[in-house]
């Protein structure tokens, strides 16, 4: 353990390295003006704090709000020498140190002097105060850590207000969302108490290894409680061992009849995924960025300096790369759960929707798993291949089985199937199925196929002797084999669909009664 003398001389030795620094500074004032200036809304920095603590592995955060001062409390790793010279630096901090880190102590942790001239740093290892933005003083050791590190913010930055700054930093305390937690590794709780209005905490539940809940709850309440279904994979590539991740997450809601979630019951008979504006986080979410979708993605991509949008950046290339694989392996799983329903159709998206150029690869292999693996919804409440699949109204759907599609348009190799069909036309759902390589084999097509292979005259066969005279013998067989009710269905379905227009004048030379 470290005496007091040794803390000083860390203290003394890394201030002598940032006196030069504090000179630049003062004499350029506009640089504190940029990075006060940096972040597109008010308070950002309350995700500079929770990217701190995540990236010393914390598991809980505080924060306390006075009318004076905000504090921030995290148990994780304590301060280092390194972790002081990242703090007092401007835009270096100590990520290129450390793959796994969000980005400790860089420009984003300088937000803070937006609202304080002096924060206060007590960890386990080092106590101290920082001012100038880059020089560190050394503070006596608090006896009340508990093995906490804490942060003290006083409002005595003249360019704003005490009840400014209160009043700011209440909002975004307030405002968290229940994607903060969401894409974090090990940070799971976040509680506040603001004056003496109460308070509020938003947990991060993992009742599975992908279904993730979010709770926030109000002055000892509930208030919201936000479910997903998340899956996540290392990222690859990286030339040092990392534990980051890409990650795609799915809002779930509620069945009607179903108040509170059962952990021993299937999912799928409790809740459905349901569409959403989705976000792109790097950790936090990236409130400029659009991805187009309606689902979240998150990944350690290089963000802007403001961290509100992604980096057009070659180095962020392999991560929407591997968020498309992510994207499309995710529906296996998705399908395994009970979930890829048609109504799950109208979250994925189809050939109208509007997606930036980056994200095009994520509905690109989409689709390209859904034609060619066995996930697309069929009519038979199955899961197949969207190429072996065949689209009609649901009449004629009612009236063919697959053991009749099989007989009348099937493959030997990979019999033909129904699809599911959107109950709506022109809905997500219905755009999604139409974007697939589903083959249209509707009333039309039965009925030439049915007055070809019943006709008393000439038609044609693509074998030798190619032109021959009668109806077909398997083809009437298969007609006789049907009961009287089945009959009666087709007739009421000829007659619906062809009788207004003179249709049913085709089967003047067919022998199907």
């Amino acid at each position: 353990m470290s005496t007091a003398k040794d803390k000083q001389l860390v203290i003394n030795r890394v201030r002598e390295e940032r006196v030069d620094l504090a000179k630049v500074l003062k004499k350029h004032t506009g640089i504190r003006r940029i990075v006060e200036e940096l972040y597109p809304d008010s308070a950002h920095f309350i995700f500079e704090l929770l990217q701190n603590a995540e990236d010393t592995e914390a598991t809980e955060v505080g924060f306390e709000l006075r009318s004076d001062c905000l504090s921030f409390e995290h148990n994780g790793r304590p301060f280092s020498e390194a972790d002081i010279l990242g703090i007092t630096d401007v835009g270096e901090g100590t990520k290129f140190d450390d793959v796994d880190t969000i980005g400790r102590f860089g420009v984003g942790f300088k937000a803070v002097f937006a609202y304080t001239e002096s924060p206060r740093i007590w960890s386990p290892t080092y106590s101290f105060e920082i001012k100038e933005l880059v020089l560190p003083s050394l503070l006596s050791d608090r006896s009340d850590l508990q093995g906490k590190t804490r942060f003290e913010f006083p409002f005595n930055n003249p360019k704003k207000p005490r009840e400014i700054a209160y009043k700011e930093v209440e909002g975004g305390l307030r405002d968290l969302a229940e994607t903060t937690l969401l894409f974090l590794n090990h940070l799971h709780s976040i509680s506040w108490k603001i004056g003496d209005s109460g308070g509020g905490t938003v947990l991060r539940i993992e009742h599975t290894e992908n279904h993730i809940e979010v709770l926030k709850e109000t002055n000892g309440e509930t208030t919201a409680s936000s479910h997903f279904l998340r899956f996540t994979q290392p990222v690859e590539g990286l030339t040092r061992e990392t534990k980051h991740k890409v990650a795609t997450a799915f809002a779930l809601e509620f069945l009607p009849d179903v108040k509170a979630f059962d952990p021993p019951a299937p999912i799928a008979k409790q809740m459905k995924i349901v569409p959403v504006p989705g976000q792109v986080a790097v950790f936090f979410p990236a409130e400029k960025e659009t991805s187009g979708l309606r689902f979240h993605l998150h990944a350690p991509f290089v963000p802007e300096l403001s961290r509100a949008s992604i980096k057009e950046t070659p180095a962020n290339e392999p991560l929407f790369e591997q968020l498309a694989g992510l994207a499309a392996a995710s529906l296996h799983e998705v399908r395994d759960h009970g979930l890829l329903t048609l109504d799950f159709l109208s979250v994925l998206p189809n050939k109208q929707d509007s997606i930036p150029a980056r994200y095009q690869a994520i509905r690109t292999a989409i689709f390209d798993e859904m034609n060619n693996e066995a996930l697309t919804p069929t009519h038979g409440k199955s899961h197949a291949p969207a190429k072996r699949l065949l689209q009609a109204r649901a009449s004629l759907k009612s009236l063919l089985s697959e053991k009749d599609l099989e007989f009348l348009v099937g493959d030997a190799d990979a019999p033909l199937i129904w699809s599911v069909g959107a109950t709506q036309k022109n809905t997500n759902a219905d755009r999604f199925l139409e974007s697939l390589e589903i083959q249209e084999w509707g009333l039309e097509e039965f009925v030439d196929l049915l007055t070809d292979r019943t006709s008393h005259g000439q038609r044609y066969v693509p074998h030798p002797p190619y032109w021959v005279s009668g109806p077909d013998g398997e083809f009437m067989k298969w007609l006789s084999s049907k009961p009287n009710d089945w009959h009666q269905q087709l007739y009421a379905l000829l007659y619906s669909e062809l009788a207004s227009e003179g249709g049913l004048y085709q089967f003047r030379n067919s022998k199907i009664v």
